[in-house]
């Protein structure tokens, strides 16, 4: 199924929900280093706003395919299902000696053919990397470490090496080798183990920091910062963006979060976990029943109530679980709700970005995973002791659940309605503006990859001088400082961050307007010339295509 979306016509990756706007910073900066200009988006500004291990195994396709644009992308996601295929082997192998065999088999194939993991799958981005190495980091510290009395220093070694490369696969996944530090320590201070060790976890922990070493070295001496550029332009940007989102005013942009932004959040990160696998197909559902029958308000309400008592029965269960007698073989995973509380602070009250949650907290589905497969386990358990009736109707009940589970998967995999389009924009673009314009978009991904010209991101993410303009209220001076011919995005986006304008400067941009979205299949887009006219070259539009100026639609 995964590798079936692999497959789908680019247009359809790149406009259906597929493809994300940030999946084509990754696909430009490593088209840029394959080129040998170095990791950056606009052939200009240095960047450490990616995660390097994905962007690094992204290269060598743009080697191989040479000049195509979409053949790196395809098998971009051909890697990226292999990986959802691993991590679904690697979840059976964590459980298969823990729970019941039927119980480990249910909970992997949960996730290989869960929505949520078809859509993050397919989504162009680190995703299913950062999970995939979270799982064998786990795997491996669980069965080959922290299992064992005494173990060999060499395999503290290779905890490192996995560690490292999970957070070179994704920066949050830091989280995790914290949390499992402070377990490993706990576990240490239990057995009441000798000085031997802080050898043994300062082994793991330098071998971490010298696979670190040269990512952190290049963003503090050529970026400006040891930390991704994108984390600070996203926790500014979910400010920015706090009324667009229902999640506060405007004015929390000057005045900073404040309590009830961030309890906002925190709402929002629990509701997120309504997608994790076992648990999806009966929230969707009851918000499609909602939809249906004109009460979405009404069923989001008893989504939420039910996703509340949900919790409540997982945590007291979970609870009595670990006091029995039963309980100890699950007890050594709760390091993993130390790394999700850690994940969930961090997001909700320190970096935001309400509007990247679902696939932010992907890793912490899987984790939802692992505790789920010892609820299916004891549920098992109970039904071996129940009468042939109640077996029966739960063997029903599943089958149901596991058809709803694989339908969701199937349509995942195959949408048929645009959701982004970007892909539009840049053909628009391609068609309409000179080879030697300077392009300046703020959701700047796809507009980057695919348009041919020069584009500046504005958002800051992937451009710290556009970022420092923008904290510093001074972008229209870096318009024009870069050079930038032609400004365009979401109407809403260039007149909270290039606004409030003049009368006399409302005027001229309505007479530089080159771009009316709503014409071309980009609702809520516009784009204004902020530079002189000049005379198209011949040789920069796609032949037979309307080389004009002012905005006409083809």
């Amino acid at each position: 199924m995964h590798l079936t979306v692999a497959v789908h016509d680019f247009p359809t990756l790149a406009r259906n929900g597929f493809l994300y706007d940030d999946s084509f910073y990754d696909f430009q900066i490593a088209r840029h280093i394959a080129q040998g200009d170095g990791p950056t988006f606009d052939g200009t500004h240095l960047t450490n706003g990616f995660q390097p291990l994905y962007v690094a195994l992204l290269v060598p396709f743009y080697w191989i395919t040479g000049s195509s644009e979409t053949l790196p992308i395809h098998f971009a996601l051909a890697l990226s299902a292999l990986l959802s295929v691993g991590t679904a082997y690697l979840l059976y192998r964590l459980l298969a000696r823990r729970v019941s065999e039927t119980a480990a088999v249910i909970a992997a194939a949960a996730w290989a053919f869960s929505p949520i993991v078809t859509r993050q799958t397919a989504n162009g981005l680190e995703t299913s990397l950062a999970v995939f190495m979270l799982a064998a980091t786990v795997g491996y510290y669980l069965e080959r470490v922290r299992g064992e009395i005494a173990p060999p220093r060499a395999r503290f070694l290779v905890l490192g090496v996995l560690t490292g490369g999970a957070i070179l696969a994704r920066a949050d996944l830091g989280f995790l080798a914290l949390a499992m530090c402070l377990d490993y320590l706990l576990v240490r201070r239990a057995r009441g183990a000798g000085a031997r060790w802080r050898g043994d976890v300062g082994l793991a922990v330098g071998t971490c920091v010298v696979m670190l070493l040269p990512w952190l070295a290049y963003g503090t001496f050529a970026v400006g910062s040891p930390l991704p550029e994108s984390g600070r332009a996203t926790r500014f940007l979910g400010i920015a963006y706090a009324p667009f989102f229902g999640m506060g005013s405007a004015s929390l942009a000057e005045d900073g979060p404040d309590a009830s932004f961030v309890l906002a959040h925190v709402l929002r990160s629990i509701e997120t976990f309504k997608v994790i696998p076992v648990f999806h197909p009966f929230f969707r559902g009851t918000k499609k029943f909602g939809q249906h029958v004109d009460q979405s308000a009404a069923m989001e309400v008893v989504t939420d109530v039910a996703g509340a008592l949900l919790l409540l029965a997982l945590a007291v269960w979970w609870v009595r679980r670990r006091r029995g007698v039963g309980g100890r073989p699950g007890r050594e995973f709760e390091f993993l709700l130390v790394f999700a509380a850690m994940m969930i602070a961090a997001y909700s009250s320190v970096i935001f970005g309400v509007f990247f949650f679902l696939r932010y907290y992907y890793p912490l589905y899987f984790v939802g995973m692992v505790f789920v497969a010892f609820a299916i386990d004891d549920l098992i358990a109970w039904l071996r002791v129940r009468s042939v009736h109640a077996r029966r109707a739960v063997l029903v009940a599943s089958g149901a659940y596991a058809a709803a589970l694989l339908f969701m998967c199937y349509t995942s995999a195959f949408r048929s309605t645009p959701v982004y389009r970007f892909y539009d924009a840049a053909r628009w673009i391609r068609t309409h503006t000179d080879a030697s314009d300077t392009i300046g978009v703020f959701q700047s991904g796809a507009i980057g990859y695919l348009s041919g010209r020069r584009v500046i991101n504005l958002d800051g993410k992937v451009n710290s001088d556009a970022f420092d303009a923008l904290h510093e209220g001074k972008l229209k001076d870096y318009v024009a400082a870069a050079g930038i011919d032609v400004v365009m995005d979401s109407a809403n986006v260039l007149n909270l961050f290039l606004g409030p304008w003049s009368d006399a400067e409302r005027e001229r941009l309505e007479i530089g307007r080159v771009f009316t979205g709503g014409e071309y299949g980009v609702p809520g887009w516009i784009g204004y010339r902020v530079s002189p006219p000049r005379v198209l070259n011949a040789e920069s539009v796609l032949p037979g295509s309307p080389r004009v100026q002012p905005d006409r639609a083809p």
